[in-house]
């Protein structure tokens, strides 16, 4: 009798040994995971925008132009003046011939020790045939950076059905924001052309260097609710690049996302600058020189910032606030079209 309570007390024993063993072993992780968390938030702020030194930019091209889409306006025109100023030629892409040409004077003007040549390309043109056309223009030098920057977005946030321009504004969103990073990286040497191929990657193997930055939105980051298609051909963006990464991550090549968010620019409607809202020739700065030091980023350090600030917000909660930022935003901008068109 003695010998069964002896043991079943030292079954006890030895259960609630494992249970505290158990216990003190999900503690530790769960410490761990917070301080691995806490590590990648502060690694993610500090180390692109303040402790790494910008790489070589001209040495990981490997190529003396630089490619830029969306050239003539905000983020683009700026990428293309920021690499004109660190000594690249560069190959402006736009829609309009006229507004190409005055940025090509305006970039000579500052920096006449580089060259700038224009290609005028509609992106809403989707034909297989229109890029065969636009690439053989742009595989006439050879590319070290190409900045896929082009893109639109809604007039205003609103449910999908009721989108400012309909289905036509929907079809050039989705063509805009997605096609381009996927088809204009398709310069092969000898001039040659597929639909299959990476694009300009063929060259950048050849050489084994070179880089391509595919500008998204920090709306990728989340499912935003009256932002549906921007919200998720960006995602697009953001995830084609991922895998391009793997793809190519020892081919000497860097394949970089840029998700930023608020720049004071013409898509963005935003013209006051503060320090969560650079103008574009700062942030293209900056976003540059985090070339090489952070694969997928925001491209500016109080834009880092917030979005690791966002992300620990828990995603019910984050969905509420950006929620009603957008239905905030829709409704100042009906109440601005309604003003506008009482005035006519």
């Amino acid at each position: 009798m003695n010998n069964t309570v002896d043991d079943t007390a030292t079954n006890l024993e030895t259960g609630n040994m494992a249970c505290q063993c158990f216990l003190v072993g999900a503690g530790y992780v769960a410490l761990a995971a917070v301080a691995y968390r806490i590590l990648t938030i502060f690694s993610n702020i500090l180390g692109p925008y303040v402790l790494l030194s910008p790489i070589d930019l001209k040495k990981r091209a490997g190529a003396s132009w630089a490619v830029v889409t969306g050239a003539t306006d905000g983020i683009g025109k700026a990428y293309a003046f920021e690499l004109a100023r660190r000594g690249f030629n560069v190959f402006i892409v736009s829609r309009t011939q006229s507004k190409l040409d005055e940025t090509k004077k305006e970039i000579l003007e500052k920096y006449s020790n580089i060259e700038v040549r224009t290609a005028a390309y509609d992106f809403t043109n989707a034909a297989p045939s229109g890029y065969k056309d636009l690439l053989a223009t742009l595989n006439q030098v050879e590319i070290g950076v190409l900045v896929n920057n082009v893109g639109l977005s809604y007039e205003y946030p609103d449910v999908l059905h009721k989108v400012d321009g309909g289905i036509e504004r929907l079809a050039n969103i989705t063509t805009i924001n997605t096609l381009p990073p996927t088809l204009s990286s398709m310069i092969l040497p000898n001039k040659f052309f597929t639909q299959l191929s990476a694009g300009i990657l063929p060259q950048m193997v050849a050489r084994k260097a070179g880089v391509i930055i595919n500008v998204g939105s920090s709306a990728s980051a989340n499912q935003m609710a009256l932002w549906a298609v921007y919200s998720a051909t960006k995602k697009y963006v953001s995830w084609l690049t991922a895998i391009l990464r793997k793809e190519y991550e020892h081919q000497g090549i860097t394949i970089q996302t840029i998700a930023p968010m608020m720049v004071a620019t013409k898509m963005s409607k935003v013209k006051r600058t503060s320090f969560f809202t650079p103008d574009g020739a700062k942030f293209a700065k900056s976003a540059l020189n985090t070339v090489g030091n952070a694969s997928d980023t925001t491209g500016y350090i109080s834009h880092q910032l917030q979005l690791e600030l966002m992300d620990l917000i828990p995603t019910f909660i984050r969905d509420k606030i950006l929620t009603n930022m957008s239905v905030g935003t829709r409704a100042a901008a009906l109440r601005k079209k309604e003003r506008e068109a009482k005035s006519q």
